[in-house]
């Protein structure tokens, strides 16, 4: 009897232990998937678990290796959707026509055939506005010499920010061309919704410093007027990298 129980119990334990064994199995199984899809054996990697920078998932990626391309562009602005073949079809900026800082007539059309990057702004911005001129005169720095190359800056405040106003800001600051650099006078409802076109915030808002809430990006348009890339204004690496996107529009024709 003792026999039979003892061989009772082990049968027991073997078939209890029969569905464990199987339960820990598959979740081994799962594990190895898991970790297999997350060591990128096919190069499938995002931006996060590779040694591309995160600026760079802002461009478009390889299909084949899931790595975000840094030499080529895509089209993060507006982006609907085609309702008759489901595709998307970007969009170019909108048309606009005020007058700069100097009361001359500028837009959209002006802008054609060149490459450009736009930012908002307001001229007695206590915050983020003197980072983010600092990183665009970096910018008319650096492409001093590029024709096809040109700087907006639109004023969120217009009822303060007249061109005269602007032009004396503008020479305070150090801008060296003010036909290369154009700051932007015009209606603040219009402006107020121009700013989705250029993936930006620009708004009055009593409880921010200032009374505008806007977003500091430094935005890069094509000859077309496609937003191609952007960067934090208040970033200086960001705009390291903004300015490799400069040079390769500058270096299409």
């Amino acid at each position: 009897m003792a026999l039979t129980t003892t061989a009772a119990a082990a049968c027991f334990t073997e078939c209890y232990q029969l569905p464990l064994m199987l339960f820990r199995s598959i979740c081994y199984f799962f594990a190895l998937l898991i970790f297999a899809g997350c060591s990128d054996t096919n190069g499938l990697a995002d931006v996060e678990s590779s040694d591309q920078h995160q600026f760079y998932a802002r461009h478009p990626k390889d299909p084949e290796t899931g790595k975000y391309l840094e030499n080529e562009l895509g089209y993060p602005g507006n982006q609907p959707t085609n309702p008759t073949t489901g595709e998307v079809d970007p969009e170019p900026i909108r048309n606009w026509k005020y007058v700069d800082q100097l009361n001359r007539p500028f837009g959209t059309e002006d802008l054609k055939g060149k490459v450009y990057v736009a930012e908002f702004f307001f001229t007695s911005c206590p915050t983020i506005c003197p980072k983010v001129k600092g990183q665009m005169l970096r910018l008319e720095e650096e492409f001093t010499d590029s024709p096809d190359f040109r700087m907006v800056s639109f004023t969120i405040d217009p009822k303060r920010d007249t061109p005269k106003k602007m032009k004396l800001y503008a020479e305070q600051l150090g801008t060296k061309d003010m036909d290369r650099w154009r700051y932007i006078y015009g209606d603040r409802f219009e402006i107020s919704e121009l700013d989705a076109d250029y993936l930006s915030i620009a708004e009055e808002n009593a409880n921010a410093p200032g009374g505008f809430d806007h977003s500091g990006y430094i935005i890069l348009v094509d000859r077309e007027g496609f937003v191609r890339s952007y960067a934090s204004g208040t970033n200086p690496e960001e705009v390291d990298f903004l300015m490799k996107d400069v040079k390769l529009l500058l270096d299409e024709k």
